[in-house]
């Protein structure tokens, strides 16, 4: 048993909140290359893969929206994470919901090539110790028309360039599996997050570093969604803490 797989457990056993994170997903499905892609299934069933499911939310509110928004009819789906969450919502996002238990480091996920027509990824790359096989993966099994959308938390979201400015740490950014608040200033801000546990996070990400990652891994951008809630977020595509990109499989392949 690695660290993840003792990590992550207890994680989840102490927070019931863990791994049901809800973002902006009206904001996603308005997207126009979101609405270019939906409008081509005409009846057939959407195949859909979420990598670091957890609780299904965000599957769920993503089929709902383009099924009310585009007349999506029906959806295929599953799901992978190294637990599965107390009090999922996977029965809501299809009948025959498929939820597959993996450790995602270093793994080969256990699908077909092109497999699926949209595959999503929230908030697990910064996890991640082999970044690089794992997108190359996701590559492997989303079918050359599809999309992807991958997101994660964002160094250089606004608040961060301002602790910068006093050599402080980035919200997001973890230096140790006991305590969040490291490096955190002021004072006021160290007392705000010692509620807070460490969640595993060992890489950290802007922009350029994740379109340049995904771009050396086969995908080519086509949008950036404005993740996070709040009016701060919702100025511009890399403002918010949650940074998330549109992508699809370019036309030059794996590197």
């Amino acid at each position: 048993m690695n660290h993840a797989e003792q990590f992550y457990p207890k994680l989840h056993a102490k927070d019931q909140s863990y791994s049901a994170g809800e973002y902006h997903v009206k904001s996603l499905v308005a997207l126009r290359v979101v609405e270019n892609w939906a409008q081509t299934f005409n009846g057939r069933p959407v195949r859909m893969l979420d990598v670091g499911c957890g609780k299904g939310l965000f599957l769920r509110d993503f089929t709902s929206g383009i099924k009310q928004r585009y007349g999506v009819q029906a959806v295929q789906a599953a799901g992978v994470d190294l637990v599965r969450s107390p009090g999922d919502h996977f029965a809501e996002i299809c009948d025959d919901f498929k939820f597959c238990q993996l450790n995602l480091d270093g793994a080969t996920l256990p699908f077909a090539d092109a497999s699926f027509d949209f595959l999503s990824c929230n908030h697990v790359l910064e996890h991640i110790f082999e970044t690089e096989k794992l997108l190359r993966e996701f590559h492997r099994v989303l079918q050359p028309q599809g999309l992807c959308v991958i997101s994660v938390p964002n160094t250089s979201a606004w608040v961060n360039r301002l602790f910068f400015l006093f050599a402080g740490q980035p919200l997001g950014s973890e230096l140790g599996t006991e305590k969040v608040t490291y490096g955190f200033w002021p004072a006021s801000l160290q007392h705000k997050l010692e509620k807070f546990t460490p969640s595993g996070h060992i890489r950290d990400f802007t922009p350029r570093g994740l379109q340049d990652i995904t771009a050396h891994c086969g995908f080519e951008t086509v949008g950036w969604w404005k993740q996070s809630h709040g009016t701060v977020a919702r100025l511009g595509n890399w403002a918010g803490r949650g940074l998330a990109i549109v992508l699809k499989p370019s036309a030059a392949g794996v590197r």
